[in-house]
């Protein structure tokens, strides 16, 4: 295999004219453990493998083509067994089901990997998240002092949005280290799979991985109750069910961190409704404005002349004005209440801004992530008024 140097960049909006690193690969490596030695040397985030195309790595956000020959059917075939090695449920849901989710971690132990296997035009396909295993803080991850404040919480729930990859368990695992380091609690964790592993400090930390642990998401959230939890890590909200047990958490005095897929603040609230019971629907809206404390809602933005990435966060805390308008179903009035500073929420387009003028990011990547470019343009100008103050 040749020096991995030319790639076919597919990530949008990013500026492909920089010079990119080299990645040097060995000529035998159309291993599995070598393709993984390579995502670590380069920092990358995920490994895409699949039959008939040439591996493809992405860094920094960037999803680049390796310049090696695509892989053959007999290759994936040999990953996919070394993937599922000793996991025949896995095999079972991937060639009945058509897919299946695992963890891998590399016999040396220097890495451990979320996994998806799937099939693609009838061949096989994995893609690979790297999951760091260190326990972030907060001054690394540049995250704004009010998350930090989101550990200092006893009761209720604190959700958690964004796409995929977009730093959600990250976030997760700093509070969940705070909480840790800070108190003398029980802590619980449901995750499939479990990417940073909490060891215990000031409290006891429990973590149950779906497939390993458990059978399923629903009854380790069913069992998870009967455990004493002072603190209750749900990493999806997934349905209905995932969503009434979080709840009934918040409101019998413990504190929640669960994530959901959402844009932004105000549309991860209406995502929660869309998975109220119909019949509890009432009771479920009513739990849920009484014991939400905060909305968090993220997406990555590329540093400006270096590499790596840094959150954009948008913040919706709790107030009696949101808590009115959840209690009264008036969901398209809470995107106001995002950038309400005073209360210590703020919006994507107030976040870029602060990066812009701290100079971590540059115009065009507050511009590409922005909200509302026309608004966010006046901003870093310097312009504000009524009509283009961001909201």
């Amino acid at each position: 295999m040749s020096n991995i140097s030319d790639f076919k960049e597919n990530a949008p909006a990013v500026d492909y004219t920089e010079p990119q690193p080299q990645i040097h690969v060995e000529e035998r490596t159309l291993k599995l453990r070598d393709f993984l030695k390579t995502v670590i040397k380069v920092n990358g985030s995920d490994l895409h493998l699949q039959a008939g195309s040439i591996p493809m790595i992405r860094v920094d956000g960037r999803a680049r083509f390796l310049d090696c020959p695509p892989l053959t059917d007999d290759a994936m075939a040999e990953m996919v067994r070394e993937l599922a090695q000793g996991k025949e449920d896995v095999l079972h849901n991937l060639e009945h089901r058509g897919a299946a989710d695992c963890a891998y971690a590399m016999p040396d132990g220097t890495a451990r990997f979320r996994v998806s296997l799937f099939h693609s035009r009838m061949r096989y396909a994995v893609v690979m998240r790297r999951i760091v295993t260190k326990i972030p803080n907060f001054a690394e991850l540049n995250l704004p002092p009010v998350v930090e404040s989101l550990a200092d919480y006893h009761r209720g729930i604190v959700v958690v949005a964004g796409t995929t990859g977009s730093g959600k368990s990250t976030t997760l695992a700093a509070i969940i280290g705070k909480i840790n380091r800070t108190r003398s609690e029980r802590i619980i964790t449901i995750e499939d799979p479990i990417e940073y592993q909490h060891e215990n400090i000031k409290s006891l930390v429990s973590q149950v991985e779906v497939g390993t642990d458990t059978e399923s998401y629903e009854y380790a959230l069913k069992s998870a109750m009967r455990q004493d939890p002072d603190t209750l890590l749900i990493g999806e909200i997934r349905d209905t069910f995932s969503l009434m047990t979080a709840l009934r958490a918040a409101d019998t005095g413990h504190l929640v961190f669960t994530t959901i897929h959402a844009t932004n603040a105000s549309m991860a609230v209406q995502r929660i409704v869309s998975l109220f019971d119909p019949d509890q629907k009432e009771l479920m809206q009513q739990q849920l404005a009484l014991n939400l404390n905060a909305i968090i809602c993220q997406r990555l933005a590329k540093k400006r002349n270096e590499k790596g990435r840094v959150p954009v966060i948008e913040i919706m805390i709790k107030t009696p004005l949101v808590q009115k308008y959840i209690l009264d179903g008036e969901f398209d009035k809470l995107k106001g209440c995002v950038g309400n500073k005073e209360a210590g929420s703020q919006s994507f387009d107030q976040h870029l801004v602060e990066l812009f003028q701290r100079q971590i990011i540059d115009v065009n990547e507050a511009k590409r992530l922005a909200s509302n470019v026309d608004a966010l343009t006046l901003a870093l100008r310097g312009i504000g008024n009524s009509d283009t103050r961001l909201r």
